[in-house]
């Protein structure tokens, strides 16, 4: 099992004129040492609905020089998720999505509240604070979530979701059914990733989970969006080896969409 040795988050500063916000709240891998003995001693079912190595599919330095501010989570969602509200957030998962209980017993509520305050609230400071310095920069303060999906609905997700088809598209982007942004935002963005990838859907599977609630609800006047990339676009799902060739094709289209996104809806 991983012991906790980073920082609970990275936040890189934009180098240019601030455009916006990239958050990527479900790629963390480490499970903080005071969580773990709530939590099986078993990284690969903890690790099942981690957004695998969603990070490294953005070049980080491009996106910042460009003024784009990253944030991207160290902990792994299992022990805290981030796209949860605050009251669901802690030890969420009772069982991964393949209906493995990974759950061994639950803190009681000061405890909770420690774990809450040391590993789900920095978090949600740090994107406040971003998204009020980007308001200094822009009329528009536009945001994007990242994140990766299975490339196959499980019997979890249909559970969630029982019209969705098993096979997902390679990209899901939403926004809410159209609360959190402008059309023409989300718009732009499918077209963007449509011409590199055959299936880009809006609000399906997925209609954007708790941060592009929170973000819609504390920043309306920008746009922000979810985006769910299928994992095997760049990744084998069973060994969770990722593709060389695929992710550098992902990174490059990916960047370059995101970037022209921000540039495109930047209202200084």
């Amino acid at each position: 099992m991983l012991e906790q040795e980073k920082p609970i988050f990275t936040y890189m500063a934009p180098k240019n004129q601030f455009i916006g916000v990239l958050s990527i709240p479900h790629s963390g891998e480490e499970i903080p040492v005071d969580i773990a003995p709530f939590l099986v001693n078993d990284f690969k079912h903890l690790a099942q609905d981690v957004d695998w190595r969603v990070h490294e599919l953005v070049d980080l330095e491009k996106l910042t020089q460009d003024g784009i501010g990253v944030i991207y989570s160290h902990i792994i969602r299992t022990a805290v998720d981030l796209n949860r509200s605050r009251d669901l957030a802690l030890l969420n998962w009772k069982k991964n999505s393949k209906g493995i209980s990974i759950v061994k017993e639950e803190p009681d509520q000061k405890l909770g509240e420690v774990f809450l305050g040391k590993y789900y609230d920095p978090y949600y400071e740090m994107m406040r604070t971003m998204m009020e310095e980007l308001k200094n920069h822009t009329k528009v303060p536009n945001f994007i979530d990242l994140h990766s999906m299975p490339s196959k609905a499980e019997k979890y997700h249909l559970e969630k979701n029982p019209n969705q088809k098993i096979d997902r598209p390679d990209f899901c982007l939403s926004d809410q059914h159209g609360k959190t942004c402008e059309k023409n935002f989300i718009d732009f963005m499918q077209n963007q990733l449509g011409q590199y990838f055959s299936e880009v859907t809006q609000n399906d599977p997925y209609v954007g989970g708790h941060v592009t609630q929170y973000i819609g609800k504390h920043y309306p006047e920008g746009n922000n969006i979810q985006i769910e990339i299928s994992r095997a676009v760049y990744m084998n799902e069973e060994t969770k080896e990722l593709k060389t060739t695929q992710v550098d094709y992902l990174k490059s289209h990916l960047t370059d969409s995101i970037i022209k996104c921000f540039q495109e809806f930047n209202r200084s």
